[in-house]
């Protein structure tokens, strides 16, 4: 009989030991005991602290389900294109989701759980699409940015020439023709048959810089047809007065100074004063192994050069056969003497030295490889039009002017198309403004805007393109982004 006592009490304990567990085991699914909550689709977790009794604070906080990236559409565009990312957990919060685009941040229009929409901003350019959601980072496909371009009337009345001081478009020009930016945003124009150099301040307000007189009212300081301007990095403005045969620095306090030329028309080297042109059209500040220079071109169908660093101004043949041969105009690649242009005009710099001209009876575009010492054809080839294809089965019709962005960009006046064409880093030539042969004012996007032959171009910051367009008398802006 004790041994069956002794039985039965034994097995009333492991029944209780065993409630104990299960007891236990079952309070792992509560949050009464304590603990994180194992599974939080168990009604009895406390999610939020609903439990006024539980003091954990380790279980008081939402489960937050990590967000996925799906799918992007579309992946190219202009500037405010709205883009669609599809994927899961986004919630229905848009102040914590962000998206950029290359780095900059688009305008989020919209979110649900599983889709964002989302605006391209301007000037974002190619680059990865990358979002943050809450807190976490996801990167998507990259977006292939495509720049728009919108021509605008920036200084001038269209279509009507004159001479007047005023804000913006209330001025007047008479064949506005090239046109350079200072320090201080001023951008100064060659105002060709007005005989002046005018002066378009950051605010839009047109006065004359220079004209005939100058400070003093001396006719020695009087301009006839001046064409080409350039300025250096001190402000120092050149100016390639056509009409004498000479060219003229101004310095910042407009002091005036006749540096080379004798104002008559000739072909002769020498120093300053002593030196002879024919139109000098156009300048460019620059440098070579000689020290720093101005090159002129003209219509002796050369390219001079005249020295800053001598004290004399002294002028010679750089690119060109020289003075001594009678037949200069045609067209030949090779070294510096032995290359023909015809009526080079517009300059600018591209690389570590490298001089592009606006070869304007070529129809080309023409490189001065300075280290080589020799020319080549860089652009185009017989007169015409041909678009959207490699630099050198393009087509140009007289270019006048060519200007280089920091990015290796190249901007040309393509003045008897009436068109801004454009070469990219790649060498591929496009139009991004004006309608081939098509001549008159309208403004616009790129390809509904209408110029009447364009001369001189000026890439003038980052999404800035200034345009002279001669005859329509005006400045126009052409703004890309």
């Amino acid at each position: 009989m004790k041994t069956m006592k002794t039985i039965g009490i034994l097995r009333l304990r492991d029944i209780f030991l065993l409630l104990v567990l299960l007891s236990l085991a079952l309070s792992c699914g509560s949050d009464d005991n304590g603990m994180d909550c194992p599974d939080p689709t168990n009604a009895n977790c406390d999610q939020v602290g609903d439990d006024p009794q539980d003091d954990d604070p380790r279980d008081d906080d939402p489960v937050v389900l990590e967000p996925t990236l799906s799918s992007v559409a579309p992946v190219t565009g202009p500037k405010h294109t709205e883009v669609v990312i599809t994927g899961e957990n986004f919630g229905t919060d848009p102040d914590k989701v962000s998206v950029s685009f290359n780095g900059t941040p688009g305008e989020v229009l919209g979110v649900t759980d599983t889709e964002v929409t989302v605006r391209v901003p301007a000037r974002a350019y190619t680059g990865p699409i990358t979002m943050e959601v809450d807190g976490f980072d996801l990167t998507g496909p990259e977006f292939v940015y495509e720049l728009t371009y919108t021509v605008e009337t920036f200084a001038g009345t269209p279509g009507e020439e004159g001479y007047e001081e005023g804000s913006g478009t209330a001025a007047k020009f008479n064949q506005p023709w090239d046109l350079v930016k200072d320090s201080g945003g001023n951008i100064f124009v060659v105002d060709r048959n007005n005989h002046a150099i005018r002066k378009i301040a950051p605010d839009g307000e047109v006065s004359t810089f220079m004209k005939e007189g100058g400070e003093d009212g001396g006719e020695q300081e009087s301009f006839y047809f001046p064409q080409g301007l350039a300025i250096d990095g001190d402000d120092n403005i050149y100016v390639a007065d056509s009409g004498i045969d000479r060219i003229v620095m101004i310095d910042p306090d407009r002091v005036w100074t006749n540096i080379a030329g004798v104002g008559q028309e000739g072909y002769k080297d020498g120093t300053g004063t002593n030196a002879e042109f024919k139109n000098p059209a156009a300048i460019l500040v620059g440098e070579d192994a000689g020290g720093s220079a101005l090159y002129v071109s003209e219509d002796n169908h050369t390219i001079r050069r005249i020295s800053l660093d001598d004290g004399q101004y002294t002028v010679g043949t750089y690119a060109g056969p020289g003075p001594e041969i009678d037949l200069r105009e045609g067209y030949m690649d090779g070294g510096l003497s032995e290359a023909r242009f015809h009526f080079p005009s517009g300059m600018a710099i591209i690389g570590e030295g490298t001089i592009l001209i606006a070869d304007y009876d070529n129809h080309r575009i023409r490189a001065i490889d300075q280290d080589a010492g020799t020319v080549g054809t860089f652009a185009g080839g017989e007169e015409g039009y041909v678009n959207d294809v490699h630099r050198l089965d393009a087509r140009f019709y007289g270019p006048s002017d060519v200007s280089v962005a920091g990015d290796g960009t190249i901007y040309i006046t393509d003045t008897g198309n009436s068109c801004i064409r454009q070469i990219d880093s790649e060498g591929h030539v496009t139009t991004i403004a004006g309608v081939p042969e098509n001549y008159g004012h309208n403004d616009g996007p790129g390809d509904e805007a209408i110029f009447n032959e364009p001369r001189g171009v000026l890439q003038g910051g980052e999404g800035e393109i200034y345009v002279a367009d001669t005859d329509n008398h005006v400045i126009r802006k052409i703004i890309i982004d």
